[in-house]
């Protein structure tokens, strides 16, 4: 992340140094008519105008406003339909438009841009009978889209569909409108999220891009744009990677605490990251009749996902380039998978014992060294003929064993050789050939569920269905799922589904899927065997509870419409996590949420510019985004970018600069003009403002918790005593600490002071929990007593002094030496630290962080006090886990006993401190437009 973050920082300082609007993306020119493009064009194929409403109405979660409206621009249209409208698309970016003869249907069009399609198609335009639901009013005339043959678009289309502007009722605006579709080859009608929307409602138009052709119309909800009563808590929660996934499933679980949800490129749909996991990164070896057999290898098979990385285990996606956010190699998957299974449990074996270790384990195998865990010890191997696997060993033929993997050189995320060096510490290999050790080809258990089809309710596979056609008729009892089309499909669905009197067939043989094995209590490794019920490991079902998806679908809903999500994801993301949001979008949309999709920044950013430049608020135009949605995804990245622009990151965890920018702006200016009544005053000149660390006890968390705090410009003015303010929670990704995003605040901070954004106080809360960031050469104390301290890579600024104009920057002379403010004993450098950080302890003799009278993590406990030294003076971490604690309740301990730190619990604490010590914002009803 260091890299991205330089950049970032020069890109804002550069911003901060220039006039307010060099900062601005250029304007394009607003109000042209749209040419062929589709979500995947680039900004040279087509022209964007800019939303466009016929008043100049409120956003929706601002209080009512009196009427402005204007019908000098609007454009009405015939009432009936007339001739049907047709033309050819070809290969490259063309149109067909509906000319004055079709009547009502007059200037719908369907354009393609280069690459679209194969060959030439014939298309026709027809009106249609109605397609929107009960409850929903119809806006214009359905229209049907019918090529000549079929086809399949490579590249999304953009449909513009046309109302008159005169028969919409004043108070509907662009997000009320609901895309209603039934595609050309299902036989259902799909409330689709409407992707790279452009409305201009004075000229009664609509355009949207579309991955398939067939029937579309516009509707809105009857109640919509009616005055509502809306609760607000004056707090949004948001996240970046390892946070976003958390702020997504503790913004749905605690609903009644938030009212904007933020989760940025994260784990935020679990089912089909374990599905990723499990057949992906654990997957390719060759099972019983396949290939060479089992200890073999077989591959996999391309994946079926657009932009999914085709990873399997012994190729593990890494990602080089400088948007990467970090050196995700084989070392760092490790970590993550065994942070995982503190925060959940165990998803690959399960041990009633342990919710962390593999069953046939011992717990104190958690306390050797790593080279001693890697060399195939006999206490860790369970003999043959006592663990079961359908998969890999249906006969108990072969000894199953822990084992070691971890990084073995360029290229990275590519293991090579076998066995590695590092302790996977959470799963169990087959060791086909006998030898103690996991060889390259032999494959690692994956026991999450017993075996079932993954069919719908219907228990039959869209092939075996009456009526399939693999083109014409692909789905013939519609019960396929798709994040998109169709998100409450149950076949291919990603989990077990139980409906209500049917079900999908399973084999009810225990997680081992083997038929009369040993159970746990017969002294066996089976669970849930002849027990006349589907089980899921019982870690992943602790698992996809947690999903955000399904907590948000089962929100009442008065709920679930109070809530907003602004979500986004890279399309390179190493972790597929524009793949793992488009999931969660589906859910926000099947439960009732009319999201928008913007594929890039450009459809996003529009007006505001064309997606190379960073967007910048302007304190004279708020409110960029109002209009956009009432919940928002953002997949960024360009599909066709090049080798360069893929180097610099397009598309990738963090992105390239430009993008990272956008990211974190574009939200920020969307929360902060979506609270009602808030301060939007100008501050001139220089003003006041105050980033810190807080530390406090959290009785949730059972020691001491903390979390960086940005107050707003002018939060100390004794003037503003009265003034009150809403959080927004940012929370870090892995491997970060509180101490790290805080520095975004000086950028939030010159935002508000303009009047661009209203003030806000923002928190950043731990989530870290890997290695210490405190030893005795930086913790600021005198250690060993010997009148110097530390070194913290300022040897060259602490100098002798008599004065503190001797001393450079914010150092001052205390004590006769130039020390930095936040040293606590100002004393020459004790150089027996070294530089950088060489050494831990002052007076040169080795020590472990459980072993050097330091709180190393910053906790409130020290040493053996401490339960991540697992009371072991050898161990040389203080830390709950490995790196990151993704801010749940921890099922295990550093030791992988039952019960871990309540990261979850501590963030409860910690909004409770918020209000007790800051001027925060208390919850209020408001009356806003539906």
């Amino acid at each position: 992340m260091s890299l991205k973050l330089v950049l970032l920082r020069n890109a804002v300082l550069l911003c901060a140094g220039l006039a307010p609007t060099a900062c601005l993306a250029p304007d394009s020119a607003s109000g042209r008519r749209a040419g062929p493009g589709s979500a995947d064009a680039s900004p040279s194929d087509v022209a964007m105008p800019a939303d466009s409403t016929h008043r100049d109405a409120p956003a929706s979660d601002l209080p009512l406003l009196p009427d402005m409206r204007d019908t000098s621009m609007f454009v009405s249209r015939p009432a009936a339909c007339s001739e049907a409208a047709s033309g050819t698309l070809k290969p490259v970016a063309s149109l067909v438009r509906a000319t004055a003869a079709a009547g009502a249907l007059v200037d719908v069009e369907v354009a393609v841009i280069d690459g679209a399609l194969a060959a030439d198609v014939e298309v026709t335009l027809t009106c249609a009978d109605d397609l929107v639901s009960e409850g929903f009013v119809a806006v214009g005339h359905a229209v049907s889209i019918t090529t000549s043959s079929p086809i399949t678009l490579a590249k999304r289309a953009r449909v513009t569909l046309v109302f008159d502007a005169f028969a919409l009722p004043e108070r509907i605006e662009s997000r009320h409108l609901r895309l209603f579709w039934k595609p050309s080859n299902y036989n259902f009608v799909s409330q689709p999220p409407v992707q790279d929307p452009i409305a201009t409602l004075p000229l009664g138009t609509f355009s949207f891009a579309t991955p398939a052709f067939g029937t579309f119309q516009l509707g809105y909800a009857q109640d919509a744009g009616e005055p509502v009563e809306r609760r607000f808590t004056y707090r949004a929660i948001s996240g970046v990677s390892m946070g976003a996934g958390a702020a997504a499933y503790l913004g749905t679980k605690y609903h009644d605490q938030f009212d904007y949800i933020v989760p940025l490129g994260g784990l935020v749909d679990q089912p089909y990251m374990l599905n990723y996991i499990s057949k992906r990164l654990l997957g390719g070896f060759c099972r019983e009749g396949e290939g060479a057999g089992i200890g073999a290898y077989c591959g996999l098979p391309d994946p079926t996902t657009p932009y999914e990385h085709p990873s399997h285990y012994l190729y593990w996606y890494h990602d080089d380039s400088d948007g990467a956010g970090g050196n995700f190699d084989r070392n760092e998957y490790l970590k993550i998978f065994q942070d995982l299974s503190y925060a959940y449990g165990n998803l690959l074996v399960y041990n009633p014992e342990s919710p962390y270790l593999p069953p046939g384990v011992p717990a104190e195998d958690i306390l050797r060294s790593a080279s001693d865990r890697c060399d195939g010890l006999t206490s860790r191997r369970i003999a043959a003929g006592r663990f079961f696997d359908d998969e890999y060993n249906p006969r108990a033929e072969f000894s199953v064993i822990a084992f070691c993997d971890g990084e073995d050189g360029d290229p990275r995320g590519v293991l090579e050789s076998a066995p590695g060096m590092t302790p996977i510490e959470v799963g169990l290999a087959v060791d086909v050939n006998g030898n103690g050790v996991r060889d390259l080809h032999e494959p690692v258990i994956r026991n999450l569920s017993e075996p079932y089809d993954d069919l719908g309710c219907d228990g039959i596979s869209s092939a075996d269905e009456v009526g399939y056609d693999a083109v014409q008729n692909p789905d013939p009892a519609s019960d396929d799922y798709d994040w998109y089309r169709n998100p409450t499909g149950r076949e291919g669905n990603f989990v077990y589904d139980d409906c209500s009197g049917t079900a999908e067939p399973y084999r009810d043989f225990g997680l081992d899927g083997v038929d009369a094995t040993p159970q746990f209590a017969d002294g066996g490794f089976d669970f849930g065997e002849r027990n006349g019920q589907f089980d899921y490991n019982p870690n992943v079902s602790k698992y996809l509870e947690r999903n955000p998806g399904f907590l948000y679908r089962n929100l009442p809903p008065e709920a679930r419409a109070r809530l907003r999500f602004w979500t986004d994801g890279g399309l390179r993301d190493l972790f597929n996590f524009a793949i793992d949001g488009a999931h969660l979008t589906g859910h926000l949309q099947a439960a009732g949420d009319n999201v928008r999709v913007y594929n890039d920044f450009p459809s996003l950013l529009r007006d505001r510019g064309a997606g190379a430049f960073p967007f910048f608020p302007d304190a004279t135009r708020k409110d960029a985004f109002g209009q956009m949605g009432n919940s928002l995804f953002i997949t960024y990245g360009n599909p066709d970018a090049d080798a360069v622009d893929i180097s610099l990151g397009d598309g990738a965890h963090v992105g390239t600069v430009p993008q990272a920018l956008n990211r974190f702006m574009g939200f920020f200016e969307w929360i902060h003009n979506r609270w009602p009544g808030g301060d939007y005053t100008p501050v001139y000149g220089a003003f006041e403002r105050e980033d810190k660390v807080v530390f406090f006890d959290s009785a949730h968390f059972g020691k001491r918790f903390r979390y960086g705090i940005s107050l707003p410009p002018g939060y100390g003015v004794p003037e503003n005593a009265g003034v009150r303010y809403p959080v927004l929670l940012v929370l870090h990704g892995y491997g970060q600490g509180p101490e790290d995003l805080p520095v975004t605040g000086a950028l939030l901070a010159s935002q508000m002071a303009g009047g661009a954004w209203q003030k806000s106080i923002v928190v950043f809360p731990e989530g870290f929990c890997g290695n210490a960031s405190v030893f005795q050469c930086n913790d600021g104390l005198d250690n060993d007593g010997d009148g110097t301290v530390d070194s913290v890579n300022d040897e060259g600024l602490r100098q002798p002094c008599t004065d503190s104009n001797e001393c450079a920057g914010v150092y001052a002379c205390r004590e006769g030496t130039c020390c930095p403010p936040w040293l606590t004993d100002c004393a020459p450098v004790d150089t027996t630290c070294g530089l950088n950080h060489e050494a831990r302890s002052e007076d040169g003799v080795p020590v472990t962080l459980c072993a050097d009278g330091v709180d190393n993590d910053r906790d409130g406990l020290t040493d053996l006090l401490d339960e991540g030294c697992l009371g072991d003076p050898t161990q040389d971490t203080e830390a709950d886990c490995k790196k990151g604690g993704f801010y749940t309740t921890h099922v295990a301990k550093k030791d992988g006993s039952p019960g871990g730190p309540d990261f979850e619990g501590a963030l409860l604490d910690m909004l409770e401190h918020l209000d007790a010590n800051y001027r925060t914002k208390a919850p209020e009803t408001v009356t806003v437009k539906r």
